[in-house]
């Protein structure tokens, strides 16, 4: 076989390759999760920077080896998209608002379920980073490392059983609805109201969602989320492990049913080997004058399969 041949096909199969990348990172979020693709476009449309990027690299490799209209033709499609992608995003996300006084630093962190081995380097960590409020999901076995903390973190969610999140605080914490206590979804749900020392009071909900291609049990989760987080007036941070990024559809949903916004440059989160170029399925979104002026990785290096969030939240007047 000659190398003209061999050039050839080695062409075809980049521009196949940047094709199947573009649709890959724009097609899936306009899949419906109870169509016959919905389960693939749910694990595909978190991952839509990283396709249209992949597609980008092929097409302008397929250019330089000699499909210069072809290449470019795809290259200009991708960026296309990727600037629709971005304008997207901006319009549900804010910047930074690092000019205003934080009123509290937060701590997000799925610790594993089995990651107990590494619980008194995750107890020094959390302390480490001076978060005044530390949540940890996936938490259960962890529980006993927690009693070291109690000293530092007087505050907590009160937990009989089975509750996957841990909430621990410096500021006095109460339910957001004294009606409906501060835990749902079997301990994976958790709304208070967190009253700083020097801040007005602001609403806090924190959530471990299940996977969003559980069809059948994901749509009733997204619904009581929506409805419990548009009971809350006033400033409200919403943290937690999504297992989607913001510009995924479903929390793309959640963002236009509850006014939410996401940072406008979130932290990828999972999985921790592909540090900055992984995937945000850990988030922080704010509400009604709360503001992050801060955003932050935690815990690269602590055994879980995500990375933690460390943000600062400010309070507008």
């Amino acid at each position: 076989m000659s190398v003209s041949v061999i050039r050839q096909r080695l062409i075809g199969a980049l521009l196949c390759l940047s094709l199947l990348a573009l649709l890959a990172g724009t097609v899936p979020v306009t899949v419906a999760l109870l169509s016959p693709a919905g389960t693939i476009a749910r694990v595909l449309d978190s991952m839509a920077p990283q396709m249209l990027g992949l597609g980008l690299i092929l097409a302008v490799v397929a250019a330089l080896l000699g499909a210069q209209r072809a290449g470019a033709t795809l290259a200009v499609l991708t960026l296309a998209f990727a600037g629709w992608f971005g304008l997207q995003h901006a319009q549900r996300s804010l910047p930074l608002a690092s000019d205003m006084q934080p009123a509290a630093r937060v701590l997000f962190f799925n610790v594993l379920g089995d990651n107990t081995a590494n619980a008194g380097r995750i107890v020094a960590a959390a302390r480490l980073s001076d978060a005044d409020i530390v949540i940890f999901a996936e938490s259960e076995a962890f529980r006993p490392a927690l009693a070291a903390l109690r000293e530092d973190y007087p505050y907590r969610i009160p937990c009989e059983r089975h509750c996957g999140l841990a909430v621990l605080s410096r500021f006095p914490l109460a339910p957001t609805d004294a009606g409906q206590g501060p835990l749902a979804w079997g301990g994976r749900l958790a709304s208070v109201t967190v009253t700083p020392q020097d801040a007005p009071p602001f609403a806090l909900v924190a959530a471990h969602k299940l996977k969003p291609w559980f069809a059948g049990q994901v749509a009733a989760e997204d619904a009581s989320l929506r409805e419990r987080i548009n009971a809350i007036a006033g400033p409200l941070l919403v943290v937690g492990d999504f297992n989607a990024a913001p510009w995924s559809a479903p929390t793309r949903a959640l963002i236009d049913a509850t006014g939410l916004r996401a940072p406008r440059l979130p932290v990828p989160t999972w999985p921790v080997a592909a540090g900055r170029f992984g995937v945000p399925i850990d988030n922080v979104f704010v509400r009604g004058g709360a503001r992050l002026t801060h955003l932050q990785p935690f815990g690269d290096d602590l055994g879980s399969n995500h990375r933690g969030l460390l943000a600062e939240v400010a309070i507008g007047g």
